[in-house]
């Protein structure tokens, strides 16, 4: 799996680069454009059975990416349909139109012939803090810490580490979320998404976050709808149709139905 190293992140789903990241996703058949979709009557969404608060195939929980797919597929007049995911690598052996989370790398995208929405969410690389530790507000802070996750590779674990401050790897975001919780670690690299919801589940003993990458451009990104062969016509309107649903709310009470802080994209 080839994966940008600025933007590596995952979860017990698809990495968030995912559609950008897998060279035989561009390859495959069976992506529509506008008109072929409303014909059918069908947006089909790739995701991950098993990663909440991404998506989920069981509970009562479907994630927050299925159900802005939901969103965006009622206001495309259409019903939304998932090929269910594990492995970013299978993405190219699916026929789903769109990706959720797809991280804004339009250099990427267009060499992959991949088209992007308009960004909806912005989020980074943010530090959280076990329970009942404070005095941490951004990474240069995190000298004071001795036991520090981060993603394994990542570019957050490397530049901590040439200066001077080694990090313990992991390889899922959750993993290293719980570990945290049970102060096996006294912080972690991790995104927003996933340490919101894990305090929305441990409410008496919620994990601080400090949001340290809007100060840190390498570790910030933005977060669009990624689109597999489409045409012109079904980018206006997704375009359309994100405008509409962070208009209305519905982008925030989605997040924030997980325990997620919304968080619009700056403007140009």
């Amino acid at each position: 799996m080839l994966f940008p190293e600025r933007i590596a992140v995952f979860s017990r789903g698809l990495a968030l680069t995912a559609i950008l990241a897998c060279p035989a996703l561009c390859g495959a058949a069976g992506a529509r454009p506008l008109d072929s979709i409303r014909s059918r009557g069908i947006l089909s969404v790739c995701a991950n059975p098993n990663a909440l608060p991404f998506s989920s195939k069981s509970g009562d929980r479907r994630g927050f990416e299925l159900e802005l797919g939901e969103a965006l597929a009622n206001r495309l007049g259409v019903k939304l349909e998932v090929a269910w995911v594990v492995f970013p690598f299978q993405l190219g052996r699916t026929d789903c139109d769109v990706v959720l989370d797809a991280i804004v790398d339009r250099e990427s995208a267009q060499e992959r012939h991949v088209r992007l929405s308009k960004p909806y969410q912005a989020s980074g690389v943010a530090i959280a803090l076990r329970p009942g530790l404070g005095g941490v507000t951004g990474f240069a802070d995190l000298k004071k810490v001795q036991r520090v996750g981060a993603m394994v590779g990542s570019l957050a674990s490397v530049t901590l580490g040439q200066e001077g401050l080694p990090t313990i790897p992991f390889t899922f975001e959750d993993e290293m979320i719980e570990a945290l919780g049970k102060s096996e670690l006294d912080a972690a690299l991790v995104t927003p998404a996933s340490v919101g919801y894990y305090n929305l589940l441990h409410k008496d003993a919620p994990l601080t976050v400090v949001r340290a990458y809007e100060n840190q451009p390498e570790l910030r990104w933005e977060i669009a709808v990624g689109m597999r062969k489409s045409d012109d016509a079904l980018v206006a309107a997704v375009n359309e149709a994100i405008d509409q649903l962070l208009a209305d709310g519905t982008v925030h009470r989605i997040y924030g139905s997980y325990g997620i802080e919304s968080s619009p994209p700056r403007g140009p």
